[in-house]
């Protein structure tokens, strides 16, 4: 009896934690687990994760001349391409950067009409845009607070229509998202003109309008979460869009559900 009681808890345990690693149905592999035991883990490693493939990295460059791209910011300048402050904020970005970085050298005058002036301030207006913009199709008031170590900090209180509150931050070309008890991965913008990633947009209004959700997981005895994600409904289906996650200790866990109770309200606002 001992060994099929062990052959049934590490079949449960160890394909409910691979399950979660993957975004997949913690419930149904945890019972599958109990009925077939090391199978199911067998199954559920065999089985490809619902984790969004990360992008390719970028290939290797030539040694970088600090010198050379400190000059093109510069003739950039003076042909009114980048603003002061812009320079300031390149040749900045260029100076910490290590010699031996493979990040694509010298910001070139094509570089920068495509990326649309990637230095740090020139996210700011499309970021503050957007996150006004977010305020702004929901009717929800929104503060904006210089107490916090961020470039560009919006928070959304708790008020008629919206029962969680929420922050949004811009750092460094990145926007970070978080409320009371969770946090979320910072998600790249890519280009300034878009003020916010678009999988994010989209979440956070499917958020706000009731269709989106914070899951967040945390291990017995612990407080802080080992899994937190966002949601949104598709196709009468959770879809993650983002999330932060670790393997939890022990492997035991309990999950809580945040969603905007007051979604049913915003009609009324509006």
């Amino acid at each position: 009896m001992n060994a099929i009681a062990i052959y049934m808890l590490s079949g449960t345990v160890l394909s409910s934690i691979i399950a979660a690693a993957k975004d997949r149905s913690i419930v149904f592999w945890a019972v599958f687990g109990i009925v077939a035991g090391p199978i199911a883990v067998a199954v559920v490693v065999w089985l490809p994760s619902r984790r969004p493939v990360a992008p390719p990295r970028r290939p290797p460059y030539a040694m970088r001349s600090i010198a050379d791209e400190i000059d093109a910011l510069d003739a950039m300048r003076q042909r009114g391409m980048i603003t002061d402050l812009e320079f300031a904020q390149g040749k900045a970005q260029i100076l910490a950067w290590p010699v031996t970085s493979q990040i694509p050298p010298a910001l070139s005058p094509q570089r920068v009409i495509a990326d649309g002036r990637r230095t740090w301030a020139s996210y700011h207006p499309a970021t503050r845009a957007a996150f006004t913009n977010l305020a702004s199709r929901h009717c929800l008031d929104i503060h904006w607070r210089d107490d916090l170590p961020f470039e560009v900090v919006a928070t959304y209180p708790v008020q008629l229509g919206l029962s969680l509150a929420f922050t949004m931050a811009l750092e460094k070309g990145a926007v970070h998202c978080w409320g009371e008890g969770w946090d979320l991965e910072s998600a790249e913008i890519g280009r300034p003109d878009k003020g916010i990633p678009g999988d994010v947009d989209q979440a956070l209004d499917a958020l706000v309008e009731g269709t989106g959700r914070i899951v967040i997981r945390t291990a017995y005895g612990t407080q802080t979460p080992f899994h937190i994600s966002l949601q949104m409904l598709r196709n009468d289906r959770w879809r993650t869009v983002r999330r932060r996650f670790h393997l939890p200790w022990p492997p035991l866990w309990q999950r809580r559900i945040l969603m905007n109770d007051q979604a049913d309200k915003l009609t009324d606002v509006a």
